[in-house]
């Protein structure tokens, strides 16, 4: 039985090119010099972005002297999702255009690539590996900049070692659009992100399939926003912040099915992200929320006005923590690990003799196999006991613990929006409106235990500083009383509430 085959398209650093072919895990299986041949793209599309505004790209591509036009996808469907880090999904090619179905007219020329692809030769241990680099630069008539993109190809369990092994010297990462997608952006066209909202999933799939649409779809969510979020913008930090508590969730709402080392490496990851976006995240409520209000309350106080300033370097000083982070091998790590698993997961690879527990693996494998519903029943039933432990009244709870009913919250909220597909959709709308509702009052609460934490950093400087730390405190603790009354109704509309999956 021939090895599956799996491929990839990475983006590499343009200033890293010329060192690959010097990189000492390919250097091991080299077999030669890379052979170029001149490639050139050009991408069609109508005046009014017909084709790019329903997800497609069409590619005249000339590779030497042999020219193919390739139509192919932006984004990926509920029926066909596209795993982060592999090649745009084709939807069919041929040597004209007038030969690929259904395009609109008039499709005129918007961006070109110009460039050559080299591909490294391999010793003969070393098939079928494949490595072929693309560099060059994408044009349009508003404006031009290099790219570069490595293709790789071959058995998972080779596929992966090397690309991790490639990471630790060159700057490669998972992109965060396609090709042609980076092509149209360059001609000033704007295109939507390959996933966004909750993912889709249906009961005829597995839980495997399940957990890998869930992972693919929310990683290539955080990858659109990572690069907007590093340019001090609230709202892209935000988003990328939902994504990944969603990503957090589905790791370990799937984890008893497919836990393992790989799944691991990516939640630690995912933390250490979570820790580099909170302050940012927090500031940014701050400066938008209690900041806003004090300041507009009290336009000329001088030591209101200084209190709001420190308060904004503190979250100008996130933000470049932030933005190095997302610029650094870390995060381009962590987009690389979850490519790795979600493009080829671990459970379909061979597993060496003792590399795991037979016990374990073979209950993980039962899970697997397990229909949808009721994998997702018992998921959701674990959830919901875990939050509604907080008992019948949470009038007497500190605000810790009100925080803590809040995460629990989320996860079983995240886990519901995954879900709901897959039950009738009325009452899991109003389950789902039940649960973000008490979400929504419990954040007021938090984001006044966020203002507190704030305070306390900035309260030095003397009388003046206390001053204006004493009229945020005050206006903190005037919007408690009233938040914590609605989250103690909404906590009891929602233990009324039947499980839209019982």
């Amino acid at each position: 039985m021939a090895e599956p085959v799996a491929a990839l398209e990475l983006a590499l650093h343009p200033d890293d090119a010329a060192r690959l072919p010097r990189v000492a895990e390919l250097l091991r299986l080299r077999a030669g010099r890379a052979r170029a041949t001149p490639l050139d793209l050009v991408w069609y599309d109508t005046p009014d972005g017909a084709l790019s505004g329903a997800g497609q790209s069409l590619c005249e591509r000339r590779l030497g002297r042999d020219t193919i036009w390739r139509l192919e996808r932006l984004r990926g469907t509920v029926e066909n999702p596209w795993p982060p880090g592999t090649p745009a999904p084709l939807v069919a090619e041929a040597p004209l255009p007038a030969a690929l179905p259904d395009l609109p007219a008039p499709l005129l020329p918007v961006a070109a690539f110009s460039g050559r692809m080299r591909g490294v030769p391999l010793a003969a241990e070393a098939a079928p590996l494949a490595v072929t680099l693309l560099s060059g630069s994408l044009r349009a008539v508003a404006g031009e900049r290099p790219i570069c993109r490595l293709l790789l190809a071959g058995p998972p369990d080779r596929l992966e070692p090397l690309m991790l092994a490639l990471a630790t010297t060159l700057r490669l990462s998972v992109p965060a659009a396609s090709l042609a997608a980076e092509a149209y952006a360059v001609a000033g066209r704007k295109i939507p992100p390959r996933a966004a909202g909750a993912p889709e999933l249906s009961a005829d799939i597995t839980v495997a399939d399940a957990f890998v649409r869930v992972a693919g779809h929310l990683a290539c969510a955080l990858l659109h926003w990572a690069p907007l979020a590093a340019r001090d913008a609230a709202e892209p930090v935000h988003q990328m912040r939902v994504a990944l508590r969603r990503l957090r969730s589905a790791t370990s709402l799937f984890r008893r099915a497919v836990g393992g080392p790989e799944l691991d490496a990516v939640t630690a990851d995912l933390g250490a992200l979570a820790r580099m976006l909170a302050p940012a995240r927090d500031r940014d409520v701050f400066s938008a929320g209690t900041g806003r209000a004090v300041g507009a309350s009290f336009p000329h106080d001088r030591a209101v006005a200084r209190l709001l300033a420190a308060a904004e370097r503190q979250r100008l000083a996130a933000y470049v923590a932030l933005r190095a982070h997302l610029e650094g091998p870390a995060f381009r790590l962590l987009g690389l690990r979850l490519a790795g698993l979600v493009a080829f997961p671990p459970w379909q690879r061979a597993t060496p003799p003792g590399a795991a527990d037979d016990d374990v693996v073979a209950k993980q494998a039962a899970l697997r196999a397990a229909p949808l519903a009721e994998f997702a029943a018992k998921a959701l039933t674990r959830r919901l006991e875990r939050l509604l432990a907080a008992g019948d009244d949470l009038s007497a709870l500190p605000v810790e613990a009100l925080h803590a009913i809040r995460i629990q919250g989320k996860r079983l909220r995240y886990a519901a929006e995954f879900f709901a597909p897959l039950f009738p959709r009325k009452e899991t709308r109003r389950f789902l409106r039940r649960v973000a509702a008490l979400q929504e009052r419990l954040g007021h609460l938090n984001d006044g235990a966020v203002a507190e934490a704030l305070m306390a950093e900035l309260g030095g400087g003397g009388k003046e500083r206390a001053m204006a730390v004493g009229i945020v405190r005050g206006f903190v603790a005037a919007g408690l009383r009233q938040a914590r009354a609605k989250s103690e109704r909404s906590w009891r509309k929602l233990r009324r509430l039947e499980p839209f999956w019982a």
